[in-house]
């Protein structure tokens, strides 16, 4: 009898011993880290590279709220291109097509958009504070502000859109900038925001303006210096001295480009040429620091080789 039992007890412990698993000195496989959690701890260049998956829809899922710890770590980011690419991508997920967006990606979208860098200024108010449906005073503000300071036309085009539906409030920032003396920049902007003058212009039709405006002229016939020079002669008639007019392209396919820098002479201009017989207007648009570069490097281009331009 103790026999058998010894015998049953050794080959239920056979048994038990088989089935365990066999030790190893294999390494435990690595743990997945799920794009939300390397937007957190992640270093600059794997940051890029998971907000690069989000851009190409490569992530399975929808991009909400879990992913505000991650676009806030981003948003602290030495890396301009994290924070640039984080602002867009919060305002098209986070915001955009939103009936009562989540306040705290308001809030990343307003300090991204004082950010240092023109391309994350640039991406936090296009992308995001414009799409905002029901806006606050402080972001109304802040658009008035960056339209004031940036005249990029895309990014100038879309904030004046965005600001249709709160004139009321856009007319109060504006004259209560023009109230305390503040720069003339507010002044090119007010009608454009809102489709009619300031109470009082006077004072600022002798100022230079912010920054130059570039009208675009179209070229008739195959002259363009003649073409030109005719023009030159209706500017001087009305009071503008030493016209700053240039042609750009070649044969019939040119324009002029006429640069002002006074106020009056912009607002002349515009008057001037709004409906003239002979000398049309295809776009007047204000000059940005980069746009100002690339136009004296055309020009300079054209002085040294007059045949390509």
């Amino acid at each position: 009898m103790i026999k058998t039992t010894l015998c049953l007890s050794l080959a239920a412990a056979s048994i038990a011993l088989a089935q365990a698993p066999i030790p190893t000195n294999a390494p435990a496989a690595p743990k997945t880290i799920s794009i939300q959690e390397m937007l957190v701890i992640g270093q600059s260049g794997m940051r890029l590279h998971s907000l690069a998956m989000i851009t190409q829809g490569k992530l399975k899922g929808e991009v909400d709220e879990r992913f505000l710890p991650g676009f806030k770590a981003c948003s602290e980011d030495t890396a301009t291109p994290v924070r640039s690419v984080s602002a867009r991508l919060i305002g098209q997920h986070l915001v955009a097509g939103k009936e009562n967006p989540n306040p705290e990606a308001i809030a990343l979208l307003m300090k991204l958009a004082r950010d240092e860098s023109a391309d994350v200024r640039y991406s936090a108010v296009y992308h995001g504070l414009t799409q905002i449906k029901n806006k606050s005073d402080e972001t109304i503000e802040l658009l008035v502000k960056v339209a004031a300071d940036n005249r990029e036309q895309g990014l100038y085009d879309r904030i004046i859109e965005s600001l249709e539906d709160h004139q009321g409030k856009v007319v109060q920032i504006l004259d209560k900038n023009l109230a305390e003396g503040s720069c003339v920049a507010f002044y090119e902007i007010y009608k454009d925001l809102t489709g009619k003058e300031p109470a009082d212009i006077d004072k600022y039709l002798n100022m230079p303006s912010s920054r130059p405006c570039i009208f675009i002229f179209k070229g008739k016939g195959n002259d363009s210096e003649a073409f030109k020079a005719e023009l030159e002669i209706v500017l001087k008639s009305q009071g503008i001295a030493n016209p700053d007019l240039f042609v750009s392209g070649v044969s019939a396919n040119y324009v002029l480009l006429l640069k002002t820098h006074l106020t009056k002479e912009r607002i002349l201009v515009e008057k001037m040429f709004a409906d003239h017989d002979r000398f049309e207007i295809t776009q007047n648009i204000w000059l940005t620091p980069e746009l100002e570069i690339q136009i004296d490097a055309m020009r300079q281009k054209k002085n040294q080789s007059p045949a390509l331009l």
